[in-house]
């Protein structure tokens, strides 16, 4: 099943931004901050819809989640991950650009799936992740290695009232960027679940200087 997106063409920009969404938002989500993360337009960005609807609105999702316990349902968790490997790949080779010219990342589930497609045993050489509200991928759905970092950007952001994910999943996240050899960049925020325009401001900083 091939993917909705939204994209924002920069007018034949040689490097691409991959931007996936969190459950129940959708593919304009991420999307709409671009023109403040990229504001000199070098990327041209491209943010996929999850393959799984919300019943009772537009949103969408990677994997279902309970929203009353935050338990989720990882079945469907590497499914959505090939299909998004096989989305960019094929969105660089039309845009004509090299993996090594695109930066993945992501939103709680799409921060969760930015750090997946970068650390998969084997993955292309994407130019950087961004990940945002998350955790690390379970190691019971997907094979995760993140030692292949090589001193590549990496931009890390959460939320010190962040109870989605709670207090412990950043800390893994930073370790194991930082002990993976990335070029990390990470920054707590006094919010929730969330995102704010400090973060993006951050974001485009650290955007300014991969590439």
């Amino acid at each position: 099943m091939p993917l909705t997106q939204y994209r924002i063409d920069r007018g034949g920009a040689d490097r691409l931004l991959f931007l996936m969404h969190g459950y129940t938002a959708e593919q304009h989500h991420l999307a709409s901050y671009v023109p403040l993360v990229d504001p000199d337009e070098r990327f041209t960005a491209i943010a996929p819809r999850g393959p799984i609807d919300m019943p009772d609105g537009d949103g969408a999702g990677w994997w279902h989640i309970d929203l009353n316990t935050f338990e989720s349902d990882l079945s469907q968790f590497a499914p959505s991950l090939e299909m998004l490997e096989a989305f960019i790949a094929a969105e660089a080779e039309a845009a004509g650009v090299p993996l090594e010219r695109c930066v993945v990342g992501g939103f709680s589930q799409g921060g969760y799936l930015s750090l997946a497609l970068v650390g998969r045993p084997g993955a292309p050489r994407y130019a950087g992740v961004w990940a945002i509200c998350c955790g690390l991928p379970s190691e019971a759905v997907v094979d995760l290695d993140l030692t292949g970092g090589d001193g590549r950007p990496a931009l890390f952001q959460w939320g010190t009232r962040d109870i989605v994910i709670g207090p412990d999943k950043p800390k893994e996240v930073i370790a194991a960027l930082s002990d993976g050899g990335w070029d990390l960049r990470h920054h707590a925020y006094d919010m929730a679940h969330s995102q704010t325009i400090e973060m993006m401001i951050d974001a485009r900083d650290w955007l300014t200087g991969v590439l």
